[in-house]
């Protein structure tokens, strides 16, 4: 078995397949080497031109005759023969190089030389007989790349797949990376907000905030005990309707009362004096017409509500209520006050705003914790998957089983 890192192996793999594939190698190099000759061949034949331009033709087509030397050496230059690593990539991108050489060298020579063609008859044919040569040579290369050269071709399309493999591998560090930066942010955040609820607690078992406390639940309790004994608003809210309409009439009726009774019934009895004589009358008002049964009500409605408006009269618990929750809002507000200057609110408000951002942090951090999880899980697998593919295609031409060493920076 071979065992090898993945970033020694391009090395070795590339080593492995110079001995296997020797004989085509050797092949390869003696058809590029004769094909570099003939290319120092046309160079030479360049010079040939030039030396009997200088002796046959006049200035002017001389110019002309060192332009086309010169295309032409510029043409040959850019070409590159693959010397010291071969491969079919670059086999190839020579050969369109030389259909390109050849079309360049035709194109260049059908402007240039009817300038000073009958003077240099000699260096045309000889450039003529070493431009057959070239493309003898390369429609060899051509024929033996599609004919011997096709094991190897494929065996060095496997490299294409290594950087693939590095490009996961580091995608994995970075998500491991980041997976860690979030967790440990996450434990911190987790410590804080303990911390944070801590102090609030502690802030919460505060004399003053607990009697605060006490007297908002009482309130709430007494606000829904009062509420009871305001049920009869729906019969209220068909009088409204009729008094606007003008189908009933009542003396000396207060409808903006009426609206804002329904609006907010205890704020509204709450800013009458002790005997609520607005409120009494409006009762009085409603009790009356619904004896007289104007309001087209079910009589189960109407008699329920006569008998809630008499419990009122009868008892008047709520007149109490009324008392007692108007001495109430003002201890509250009492309680509101010290508390307010004892600094004990801000710092109560600011704990729990602290508290809100951090819950709301701390939950983008477990979403950004699952995201990179599953990045990370991901980029493994597939770096799993694509060495297991990869390890058994090499195997295969190497004849050997092969193991790919993957190290991570974590």
């Amino acid at each position: 078995m071979i065992e090898v890192s993945l970033e020694e192996f391009e090395t070795l793999y590339k080593e492995r397949l110079d001995a296997l594939f020797f004989k085509v190698k050797r092949a390869v190099t003696k058809l590029l080497d004769e094909v570099k000759e003939n290319l120092i061949e046309i160079k030479v034949c360049m010079d040939h031109f030039i030396e009997a331009g200088e002796e046959r033709i006049d200035e002017k087509a001389q110019r002309s005759l060192r332009l086309f030397s010169d295309k032409i050496r510029k043409e040959i230059d850019e070409i590159e023969i693959p010397e010291e690593e071969m491969n079919y990539e670059k086999i190839s991108f020579l050969l369109n190089s030389l259909t390109k050489l050849f079309t360049s060298i035709n194109e260049i020579a059908r402007k240039s030389l009817p300038k000073f063609q009958k003077e240099v008859q000699a260096e045309i044919k000889e450039l003529n007989y070493i431009t057959r040569k070239l493309g003898k040579r390369k429609g060899m290369l051509d024929e033996f790349m599609r004919k011997k050269y096709g094991d190897l071709k494929e065996a060095e399309a496997l490299l294409k797949k290594i950087p693939k493999m590095f490009t996961l591998s580091e995608n994995i560090e970075h998500a491991k990376e980041d997976l860690d930066s979030f967790e440990k942010e996450l434990e911190e955040r987790n410590k804080n907000q303990e911390e944070l609820t801590n102090q609030l607690i502690n802030l919460e078992k505060n004399d003053l905030l607990k009697e605060l406390e006490k007297n908002n639940d009482y309130l709430f309790k007494l606000r829904m005990k009062i509420n009871e004994k305001l049920s009869f608003k729906k019969s209220l809210k068909k009088m409204k309707f009729e008094l606007e309409k003008g189908t009933i009439h009542v003396p000396n009726i207060d409808l903006n009362y009426i609206k804002e009774f329904l609006k907010d019934s205890i704020t509204t009895i709450s800013k009458e004096t002790k005997d609520l004589t607005r409120f009494s009358s409006l009762l009085i008002q409603l009790r009356h017409i619904l004896e007289e049964n104007k309001l087209n009500l079910k009589t189960e409605t109407k008699e329920k509500t006569i008998e809630q408006i008499n419990h009122i009269f009868s008892e008047k618990e709520i007149y109490q209520e009324i008392e007692e929750l108007k001495e109430l809002n003002q201890t509250i507000k009492v309680f509101e006050e010290k508390i307010k200057n004892a600094g004990i609110a801000s710092k109560l408000e600011d704990l729990k705003n602290q508290i809100s951002i951090n819950t709301a942090k701390l939950e983008h951090l477990q979403n950004d914790i699952e995201r990179k999880n599953k990045d990370y899980l991901r980029y493994l697998s597939s770096l799993k998957d694509e060495r297991e593919d990869f390890q058994q295609l090499v195997g295969n031409v190497l004849g050997e089983e092969v193991k790919i060493l993957i190290t991570f920076s974590f």
